[in-house]
């Protein structure tokens, strides 16, 4: 699938609500047959709208970047003899780190608005963490501390703690930004 799809349209001022009645409809309900070009905001991962006035007439533009597919289960496929190598198979460093910074994002953001994250984000990040710290090599000796501080966000999130949650996520910041100034 494309990286991202774009919709370049021009219309009538007044005609904006529609579009963006038919926008709904097709995230909430799939794209109609007679707005197909919508199919592609359909399951999106960032949804971005630029609504213009330009000389009488509404320009708008929308870019979708779509959920990446799901990867096939290799273990679903493996031979048996391949067992092995199951366990080796983790990913890079780097996009691990990416996906990491993502789902932080989110959590950061949710715990400094007063509000829980969404318990998908949690639990992607602390799988993630505990992946991280199969790594050697990559600060180690932050490690300990690292998961310590992990493992009370995640209680402090089952407990629906806001304040605990809060704390918990500045010290995972604190600690990450430690590692990361003497490892980057």
């Amino acid at each position: 699938m494309a990286k991202k799809s774009k919709i370049e349209k021009y219309i009538q001022p007044g005609e904006l609500p529609t579009f963006l009645r038919k926008m709904a409809d097709a995230i909430e309900n799939g794209a109609s047959e007679e707005d197909a070009y919508l199919v592609m905001i359909e399951g999106f991962k960032k949804l971005k709208i630029n609504i213009r006035n330009e000389f009488g007439h509404t320009a708008v533009k929308v870019t979708a970047k779509p959920m990446p597919a799901e990867k096939e289960d290799i273990t679903e496929n493996a031979a048996p003899d391949s067992a092995e190598k199951e366990s080796s198979d983790k990913p890079k460093y780097k996009n691990l780190k990416k996906r990491m910074k993502t789902s932080f994002k989110v959590i950061f953001k949710s715990v400094h608005a007063g509000t829980i994250p969404p318990a998908q984000v949690v639990e992607e990040f602390m799988a993630d963490s505990q992946l991280m710290i199969s790594y050697e090599g990559y600060g180690d000796e932050y490690y300990d501390e690292y998961m310590a501080a992990c493992d009370s966000f995640q209680q402090a999130c089952n407990d629906s703690d806001v304040e605990a949650a809060h704390k918990a996520c500045d010290e995972i910041n604190s600690i990450t930004a430690h590692c990361h100034s003497r490892y980057k």
